[in-house]
């Protein structure tokens, strides 16, 4: 059973935010005085550049899909169940989790924007979050 699902989206925010540093990266490189006999590993760095900023859009566009948190610290994402591994690190803007595959393969972070859900969904999940294992027993 499920404490929390939700469908992500990609978040905009994100996306921009990524633009935006590798742009000033890109920018710090280009006014940089660079000597004449420095012209290879200029262009070699505003190549590296331009490519981590595709692979970091491409890498927040596949951080969508159903996310489902369920009991003993396990979420399910993209088909797989991971397990919690380290306490989540909570903003106001966003939550960073620490997981790692159930059969202890794949170790990866998650970072869960809060423009990638609904306001509600949002509150909910961070107060899972905050306040894990809180359930109500019906039976007594």
């Amino acid at each position: 059973m499920a404490l929390w699902r939700c469908n992500i989206r990609v978040s905009w925010r994100t996306q921009c935010l990524s633009l935006l540093m590798h742009g000033a990266l890109i920018l710090l490189i280009l006014i940089s005085p660079w000597p004449v006999n420095y012209s290879l590993i200029w262009l070699v760095l505003v190549t590296l550049v331009v490519f981590e900023c595709i692979r970091s859009q491409k890498r927040i566009a596949s951080r969508k899909g159903e996310l489902r948190l369920l009991a003993e610290r396990r979420i399910e994402w993209q088909g797989e169940e991971w397990l919690i591994v380290k306490k989540a690190w909570m903003l106001r803007f966003g939550v960073l989790l620490s997981l790692q595959q159930a059969n202890g393969k794949k170790r990866c972070k998650l970072w869960l924007a809060s423009d990638a859900l609904s306001h509600g969904e949002w509150r909910h999940l961070y107060q899972q979050l905050l306040y894990p294992q809180v359930t109500f027993d019906e039976d007594k």
